[in-house]
């Protein structure tokens, strides 16, 4: 059977790691926005172009499915991220969620970092983001088996080197279907600090039990900056990663992925990110993919 919360979490938590904030000037990475914040040269700098030398990106990517009411989950995960310039440790990371009705739950996640990024290093509570899923369609609920739901996401990041606000918000929109042990979901939408993404996921669960799931995300930065251009920093990212789950008890499941920058290697470059976890159900066992009704 395959476990849709635990897939869902697993694969938050493997796309997270691909995922960057802004990348600081002069090729220093500030990747995730968990790490260190060099300084930026300042644009009235004597022969520099306008703009900030940063890239904003943001993506998600998530399932329709919601838990039941008054259950939910808590996990809790192990992250590493290597960039050109630099390397961090996501130790510990969690994520809880709560079913606060048949069609809407709670999340949030945030991890403890340790960074290391141009001979700097830096710790402490990284980005956290708070998000809300509405289960519009419901896929067991139709013959099609087609499922969509809104996503809003609430971010309260550690530190911004353009020297905006801690918060931003975004609005992804996720729709999935389902064929027997196979299954694909998808999202697409909009991140407040300048920035598109689409994103998707394929799922395959075998006899056993194990669900593998390969995924792809792709955003692309709207601000124009002249002086990240100067930086060659790309304005599109494109991220795959690959991840196995399996439930160990009726209340635990366990997993661990892979990832990568598939586009041009820049500050803003994941060369790799693996990470590892477990997830531990209340309420309820490790919830099997219902079937739909007849």
């Amino acid at each position: 059977m395959a476990f849709r919360g635990v897939v869902s979490i697993a694969l938050l938590s493997v796309v997270t790691l691909c995922l960057p904030r802004p990348a600081a000037a002069q090729g220093n990475s500030q990747n995730k926005g968990r790490g260190v914040r060099p300084p930026v040269p300042s644009p009235s700098s004597p022969g520099q172009p306008a703009g900030t030398g940063i890239r904003n990106f943001g993506a998600w990517l998530d399932d329709t499915s919601i838990v039941a009411p008054r259950s939910g989950w808590a996990g809790f995960s192990v992250g590493y991220t290597k960039s050109p310039f630099g390397r961090q440790l996501d130790v510990p990371s969690a994520d809880v969620g709560y079913g606060l009705g048949p069609s809407v739950q709670v999340g949030l996640s945030m991890p403890y970092y340790r960074a290391s990024y141009g001979g700097s290093t830096a710790s402490g509570l990284g980005d956290a983001y708070v998000n809300v899923k509405m289960n519009v369609v419901d896929a067991t609920k139709n013959s099609h088996r087609f499922g969509l739901a809104v996503v809003p996401v609430l971010e309260i990041l550690s530190g911004r080197a353009d020297g905006t606000g801690p918060l931003s918000w975004g609005l992804p929109v996720s729709g999935e279907i389902q064929l027997g042990r196979v299954r694909a979901y998808g999202a697409g939408g909009y991140f407040s600090r300048g920035a598109v993404f689409g994103s998707g996921a394929a799922e395959w669960t075998s006899s056993r039990g194990y669900t593998v799931t390969g995924t792809l995300t792709h955003g692309y930065s709207l601000k124009a900056d002249p002086f990240s251009d100067a930086l060659g920093l790309n304005r599109q990212r494109a991220d795959a990663s690959a991840s196995v789950s399996r439930a160990v008890t009726r209340t635990i499941a366990a997993y661990g992925g892979v990832g990568r920058t598939l586009t041009r290697t820049d500050a803003n470059s994941t060369r790799l990110s693996v990470s590892g976890g477990v997830v531990m159900f209340f309420a309820g066992p490790v919830p099997a993919r219902p079937r739909p009704r007849r």
